[in-house]
């Protein structure tokens, strides 16, 4: 900032051209590096013209002499060029390592060094490389117009072309790189001239400032529709896209017009943003150790006076012993009852003892079943009561005296309580500790929570049915797709050719199914329905009978298409008043994501037009309704729980990773009674709404204005890893304080963007959305603090390593019930976008259930073939 203006404003600033300058730089000296043998060769090898003259290809020795002196001439001048080139770029990097992202004073002497790079540089450039391109052609023509005369057999001996020698390929070399050099340069010479003759030829027609808006409008709308138009084909639309209309694009233009427009009152570069977000990120690490150093203090710190943080952290701690201690309870009565089936073991015979075991099996198995996947009241009831704690400021002296001793007698039990979580007060963005209940294995209703969510995420995975099945299989996935293809082939009877009114959707060799079946080891039998159609605001959706757990499973799938990604973006709350009176609840003043709202009628209409759902309740009437998804599905899951709750008043609702905008927080709060959600670690989706977006934009508008040091070093400060100490001490070498920040232009640009801001959010931040349901958060335990952006690439190496190869470490996590407004605020981290990844939050469900034996992955599966008593078949 500000956008470096070399005739035109261009799409960086100055302290951008550092690493431009020095890779030009190393370019140049490259060049030059081939230019100087080139030159020795011309000038010390004295080729003989004759061959060419007596083969009939040059018609005298002054057309050869006048080539070789143009060779020599071009060779020095290319030399002595590329030194005043580099000279140039030397020049560019210095200046361009000056100032700050705001301060621009420092850089004042990069427009003019730009303007001499761009023009007579370029021109130089361009020059050397058409005469030396005619030179290298020329030569190579008349070499083999020799050859193809026979000129080596009648002058044997004296035929020396250059083109046959080897320093003859370092030519082609320094062809090819003086072609890259002025490839790019031209480019942006042509862009800025086209865009400097629009402004001065149409300057006049249409006054620009009148209609900045309805620019910046179009230009939102055009962007996206290239963008996502140029995405689809350069896939083969494998992420759809083919049945997008420009006037989808509609409400996502005025959705970011409306959020970005600053009518020309801000001037930032992209850099900037990147700049700014390494900065915020490293803020938020130096705040979250400086608040749990604070709480690890001698009695606690200044947090030691918070009468009621205090009341709830002991309350949680008296439950967490309260659990350990019937933890041992349990475990001594299991030893009992082991000593007793021995001794009974001894006095029976082998016969019986198989037939008791075997049954006594099939007993624990349905308890279990009931217990985890079927409780009502009781499970409820006993949920609010452990989960109820202290809010009263008033502690009596011994409860405060023990609160006290905790700080220094249990530090490492109070972090497993205690999370922190980000607000903005007055603009600052501050961290504070919170007090959540740890998941407890001996709470049947916990129990109950983590079984069913590490269950199902694996059907959530599997509803995004064969890319993600390929991504999850280990490098063999569509060599076994292919193989059931194949054999269906040779059996003469492929799903393609079978009438199949129960899948809708699927492509030709009905990879979608197949992939569904192979993901959770189910028959076909338990696969009642699936509409695979998509577009905007249509979720494709799964029916399948989980027999084990006696339920019906509604899957929507989660953002996987273009169409999708458009139905995300339309975030414009819709009102719940009709349909609340439609379908049963209270929906007055109530607000709904619109685009997952749409897809929630969408799946609810097509189910009651082909009565799949009638159906199936029909044919298994004992069985309950689970309706699950990930992501967009997962928003949409809840709406549909909403909708259908009255008509089926125990159906549960698991949302994997749901967005952070699904409903207001009145009907947020009706939603945990019938939903239930699951939040990896720091993953960005379900921190996103209006508000936070709003802040994050807030944050780092004002982040490129505390920024002290040029860019590059903000980046080269955060390219390795620190250790805690270092990262607390980090913020102070590269950023302002908040209340110290110099005066500037951009700052005052921005203060002039929060007013103009200020008018067009309130009627929209009037309506303030959160997640769903009740919300349990897997924590990564052990993890140390970063301050490396970058490290979300290895991240993303390791995922997929992990997936491909099954090498990946399992991690251990935490399992606490949160509130959504912890997920208020986003929170920069190097593992937000993994972390919302489907595949990863199914292993940390699963990693998290085995870690406190809830149930074995290997034995818990969706398996048709257990027999269900009373059940009716489907045929």
């Amino acid at each position: 900032m500000p956008a470096l203006v070399v005739w035109e404003p261009l799409m960086a600033a100055g302290d951008d051209l550092y690493l431009l300058s020095f890779c030009r730089i190393c370019l140049y000296l490259a060049e030059i590096a081939l230019v100087i043998p080139i030159t020795y060769y011309v000038l010390e090898n004295n080729h003989d013209p004759a061959p060419f003259v007596e083969a009939g290809c040059l018609g005298s020795v002054e057309v050869f002499e006048a080539w070789e002196n143009l060779a020599e001439s071009v060779c020095i001048f290319t030399v002595v060029g590329g030194v005043v080139a580099t000279c140039i770029a030397i020049a560019i990097c210095i200046v361009s390592r000056r100032g700050t992202p705001t301060d621009t004073a420092a850089r004042r002497l990069l427009v003019p060094l730009c303007k001499c790079n761009m023009v007579p540089v370029l021109l130089m450039k361009v020059t050397v490389l058409v005469l030396v391109s005619a030179i290298f052609v020329g030569t190579n023509r008349y070499c083999t117009c020799v050859q193809s005369t026979g000129g080596p057999d009648k002058l044997a001996g004296r035929l020396d072309c250059p083109s046959s020698r080897e320093w003859f390929y370092l030519v082609r070399v320094f062809v090819f790189m003086l072609a890259f050099d002025v490839f790019v340069p031209t480019l942006l010479f042509f862009c800025v001239l086209k865009s400097r003759a629009s402004r001065l030829l149409f300057r006049n027609i249409r006054p620009q400032r009148e209609k900045v808006a309805e620019d910046q409008y179009k230009w939102w709308q055009r962007c996206c529709q290239t963008c996502c138009e140029c995405s689809s084909l350069m896939t083969c639309y494998m992420f759809g896209g083919q049945r997008i209309t420009a006037a989808r694009y509609v409400d996502i233009a005025i959705a970011l017009t409306t959020f970005f427009e600053d009518r020309g009152a801000l001037d930032i570069v992209p850099s900037d943003v990147a700049a700014a977000l390494v900065c915020l990120m490293t803020i938020q690490t130096q705040k979250q150790i400086d608040c749990r150093n604070e709480l690890m203090k001698e009695g606690g710190g200044i947090y030691a006076k918070d009468k009621r943080f205090l009341s709830k952290l002991l309350s949680a701690m008296k439950l967490s012993k309260g659990s350990s201690r019937q933890k041992q309870q349990q475990h001594m009565l299991d030893m009992d009852i082991e000593t007793g089936t021995n001794k009974h073991e001894d006095t029976s015979s082998e016969s019986k003892v198989i037939g008791s075991n075997q049954q006594n099996m099939e007993e624990i198995g349905e308890r279990h079943c009931m217990v985890d996947c079927d409780q009502r009241d009781e499970t409820e009831s006993n949920e609010s009561s452990l989960t109820r704690t202290s809010t009263s400021n008033n502690l009596t002296p011994i409860e405060l005296s023990q609160a006290l001793a905790m700080f220094t007698s249990s530090k490492d039990e109070i972090m497993t309580q205690v999370r922190f979580t980000e607000k903005h007060q007055d603009g600052a963005m501050t961290f504070r500790p919170t007090v959540r209940r740890k998941l407890s294995p001996e709470n049947a209703f916990d129990r109950q929570v983590l079984s069913e969510g590490a269950r199902y995420c694996r059907v959530a995975l599997a509803a995004y049915s064969w890319m993600m099945y390929l991504w999850t299989s280990r490098c063999i996935g569509c060599c076994e797709l292919s193989a059931v293809t194949l054999c269906e082939l040779c059996m003469c009877r492929p799903r393609y050719c079978r009438t199949r009114d129960h899948v809708i959707g699927d492509n030709w060799c009905a990879w979608k199914q197949t992939s569904v079946l192979k993901t959770l080891g189910i028959d076909e039998g338990d696969f009642l329905f699936a509409n695979f159609r998509n577009d905007v605001n249509v979720c494709p959706y799964i029916i399948l009978v989980d027999r084990r757990c006696r339920n019906i499973l509604i899957v929507i799938r989660g953002t996987l298409s273009f169409e999708d990604m458009i139905s995300d973006v339309t975030i414009s709350p819709d009102p719940l008043d009709d349909i609340g009176e439609e379908f049963g609840f209270d929906g007055i003043g109530e607000h709904c994501h619109r685009g997952m709202l749409e897809a929630a009628k969408y799946v609810y209409d097509d189910m009651e037009a082909r009565k799949v759902l009638r159906n199936a309740f029909e044919d298994h009437p004992e069985f309950n309704l689970r309706i699950i998804g990930h992501s967009l599905g997962a928003g949409v899951a809840a709406v549909l729980g909403l909708m259908m709750r009255k008509q089926y008043p125990l159906l549960r609702c698991l949302c994997f990773s749901p967005p952070g905008c699904v409903f207001t927080p009145r009907i947020a709060e009706i939603s945990k009674e019938f939903a239930w959600s699951y939040v990896l670690h720091n993953d960005i989706v379900p921190r996103l709404s209006y508000h936070s977006l709003a802040n994050m934009r807030n944050d780092v508008i004002e982040m490129i204005a505390r920024i002290k040091v040029p860019k590059h070093q903000v980046f080269a400060k955060n390219m390795r890893y620190r250790k805690e100490s270092k990262i607390r001490n980090l913020p102070s070498k590269i950023i302002h304080e908040k209340e110290s920040i110099p005066q500037s232009t951009f700052y005052d640009q921005f203060s002039n963007y929060l007013e103009l801001q200020k008018g067009r959010e309130n009627e929209v931040l009037h309506v303030r959305m959160v997640c769903p349901g009740k919300i349990c958060q897997l924590y990564r335990t052990n993890e140390r603090f970063t301050n490396v952006p970058c490290s979300s690439i290895l991240n993303c190496c390791e995922y997929i390593t992990a997936s491909c190869c099954g090498v990946a470490k399992t991690k251990k996590y935490t399992v606490l019930w949160t509130e959504a407004e912890d997920l208020s605020e986003i929170r920069v981290s190097s593992s937000m976008m993994v972390d919302h990844f489907p595949y990863n939050v199914a292993r940390a469900l699963q990693a998290a259930a085995e870690s406190v034996d809830v149930f074995d992955i290997r034995t818990d599966e969706i398996d048709s073939n257990i027999e269900v008593k009373g059940e009716k078949k489907r045929s």
